[in-house]
């Protein structure tokens, strides 16, 4: 049985790779995850409070965390597939797990300080990802769906926001220094 699965991923491997160099790589569509991965980081790095930037360092793991777990767990089970990778073996949603997502919610996070300011904020970035984003993702070949829906991105968005900023919160991490 092991043989077997060692086979399949030893199969899974060299389709993968042929895949990307064949339809994915340097394509408008990897050239705009590839702009996904860095531009939120440029933005983030010029307008980060370094006096609060301990937490929102840790609320931004946190909800990288559970994009990423999340996003692996949608794919494993073949809810999602991303046609379009940065890297043949990379991560599934790189772009959105690493970069748009955590920093996006981090930036709010940091921007919107009440808990009314900030689930307004969230809601807003929540409709515009999950209604505009995503159809935008699967308009351009970047993910298919297969059984998931806007709406449950929607609440996706909200909740992960809502959990990075309620353990932030809970554990009410100081600056360290």
């Amino acid at each position: 049985m092991k043989d077997q699965l060692h086979e399949i991923q030893l199969q899974d491997t060299q389709f993968e790779l042929e895949r990307w160099v064949s339809s994915a790589v340097f394509t408008w569509q990897w050239w705009f995850m590839l702009a996904l991965l860095i531009i939120p980081w440029v933005i983030l790095v010029k307008v980060m409070d370094r006096e609060r930037a301990h937490s929102i360092w840790c609320f931004g793991l946190m909800v990288l965390i559970i994009t990423s777990f999340v996003d692996d767990l949608g794919a494993e089970v073949g809810i999602w597939v991303y046609p379009i990778k940065l890297a043949p073996y990379s991560l599934i949603g790189f772009p959105f797990d690493f970069s748009i997502v955590p920093v996006t919610q981090m930036i709010l996070f940091q921007c919107f300080k009440t808990g009314r300011s900030f689930s307004a904020a969230l809601w807003l970035q929540s409709v515009i990802f999950a209604f505009i984003g995503e159809p935008f993702s699967i308009w351009s070949g970047i993910v298919a769906y297969y059984g998931w829906t806007y709406a449950y991105s929607f609440v996706f968005y909200m909740v992960t926001g809502t959990l990075a900023r309620a353990f932030v919160h809970y554990w009410n991490i100081p600056r360290v220094g």
